[in-house]
C-alpha cells in the first residue's frame, strides 16, 4: 500500500499505514467474519477512510521520490519500479479471488462473469473504467485506481508544480464532466471512485512538494487536528443518513461528493492527529519496531485479507460453529493468521519475485 516496498524515515507514515489497514480490516470483518461491532456514530465508513489515508500517502511518497531523484529522474524507470512493487502480489491475489470465490464458492458465492473480461480488466488494472460491464473483485478496485494515478503522475510530474496542478485539475474536471454526460445518456460505465479519490492523491503530492519532511505538518498538527475535528463534527448530523452513503459507485451525484468529503475530512483528521500524538513521544518509542513490521506487510494484508477471512469463516461455518462468541473470537484469530500468511508472502515478494522481475526486465 502506498509504495509498500519503500522505507520512509518518518515513523508516522508507517503508523498511518497500520491505522489505515486496521480501519479496512475492521470494516471488512463484518461481512466476512459474521460479527457487527459497528460504531456508526464514530466513523461511518472506516474502510473508505483507511483508503483515503493510503491514497494521500501514495501521492506524498511518489512526489518525494521524484524530488529526491532530481535531474536523474526518468519516467519509464520510475514507473517500472512501482509496477514491479505492485503487480506480482496483485496478480496472485486475482488468481486466488477467481479460484476461491468464483469456482469453489468458499463462503461467498461471487460470480465474476464474464470471467475472461473481468480477469483481463483486473490484470491490466482497467476494471474501474469498465465497471459494471465487468464484475468487481471487491477490494482490488484500489489497485485499479492507484496504477492509473501512478501513470498520470509519471507523465505530468516533469512540469513545474503550478503547471502540474493545472494539467491534473483540468483532466479531473474534464473526467467529471464526461462522466456526467455519459450517465445522462443512460450509459452506465465507469466507477466514480477513481474520480473522487484523485484529489486526495494530488493533496499528498502537494504536501510533498512544499513540505517533504513534514516539518510544517508536525508544527501545525495541533491546529490542523482542531480544524479538521470541527469539520468532522459538522458532518455528524448527516451520519447515518442516506446521503452520506456512496451507494452506487456507477452514478456520480452530489451525494457522492458528500461521501467523498466526509471520508477526506476523517482521513486528514487521523493523519493530523497521528502527528500531534507522536510529537509528544520520543523517536525511539517502544512500539516502533512492530509498527514498522506491520507497515512492511500491509500491502499483502490488504490484498489477501478477504480470501483469508472468507476461508477461515467458511471452514468454521462448515463445522457448525456459528455462535456469537465464536464469530467474535474469529476477528483476532483470523487476523493473526492473516499476518502470518502476509509475512510469508511479503518475504517471498521481496526476496524472490521482485529481484527476478527486475532482472528479467533489465535483461530485455
Amino acid at each position: 500500500m502506498a509504495d509498500p516496498a519503500s522505507k520512509p524515515t518518518i515513523f508516522e507514515l508507517n503508523l498511518l499505514r497500520v491505522i489505515g489497514i486496521g480501519l479496512i480490516l475492521y470494516s471488512h470483518s463484518t461481512p466476512y467474519l459474521g460479527w457487527s461491532p459497528r460504531f456508526d456514530w464514530f466513523i461511518q465508513h472506516p474502510g473508505t477512510v483507511g483508503l483515503g489515508i493510503f491514497f494521500c500517502l501514495s501521492g506524498f511518497l511518489m512526489q518525494r521520490s521524484h524530488v529526491n531523484q532530481g535531474s536523474d529522474f526518468q519516467w519509464f524507470g520510475f514507473i517500472k519500479k512501482r509496477l514491479i512493487r505492485i503487480l506480482p502480489l496483485y496478480w496472485l491475489a486475482i488468481i486466488i479471488f477467481v479460484v476461491q470465490f468464483h469456482y469453489f464458492d468458499i463462503f461467498h458465492d461471487l460470480n465474476f462473469k464474464p470471467l475472461l473480461a473481468t480477469t483481463l480488466a483486473h490484470l491490466l488494472a482497467l476494471q474501474l473504467f469498465f465497471i459494471p460491464k465487468v464484475s468487481e473483485m471487491i477490494t482490488l478496485w484500489y489497485i485499479g485506481a492507484l496504477i492509473p494515478y501512478y501513470l498520470l503522475f509519471s507523465w505530468t510530474c516533469k512540469f513545474n508544480f503550478r503547471k502540474f496542478i493545472g494539467i491534473n485539475g483540468v483532466l479531473w474536471l474534464s473526467a467529471i464532466l464526461l462522466k456526467l454526460v455519459i450517465q445522462s445518456s443512460s450509459i452506465n460505465l465507469g466507477d466514480v471512485r477513481i474520480l473522487l479519490h484523485y484529489p486526495t492523491f494530488l493533496l499528498g503530492v502537494t504536501v510533498a512538494t512544499f513540505d517533504p519532511h513534514l516539518v510544517w505538518v508536525k508544527a501545525k498538527s495541533t491546529w490542523l487536528s482542531i480544524f479538521l475535528g470541527l469539520a468532522a463534527i459538522a458532518y455528524i448530523p448527516m451520519v447515518g443518513r442516506e446521503n452520506i452513503n456512496l451507494g452506487s459507485s456507477v452514478r456520480l451525484s452530489w451525494d457522492s461528493f458528500l461521501h467523498y468529503g466526509y471520508c477526506l475530512v476523517w482521513s486528514l483528521l487521523i493523519i493530523a492527529f497521528v502527528f500531534r500524538i507522536t510529537g509528544a513521544f520520543s523517536k525511539t518509542v517502544t512500539g516502533e519496531k512492530p509498527i514498522n513490521y506491520l507497515s512492511k506487510i500491509s500491502y499483502s494484508v490488504y490484498l489477501f485479507h478477504r480470501p483469508i477471512y472468507g476461508l477461515i469463516y467458511g471452514v468454521v461455518i462448515a463445522f457448525g460453529f456459528d455462535s456469537t462468541p465464536t464469530r467474535t473470537l474469529l476477528f483476532p484469530i483470523a487476523t493473526l493468521a492473516l499476518l502470518v500468511v502476509s509475512d510469508v508472502l511479503t518475504r517471498l515478494d521481496v526476496n524472490v519475485i521482485k529481484p527476478y522481475a527486475t532482472q528479467f526486465l533489465n535483461s530485455n
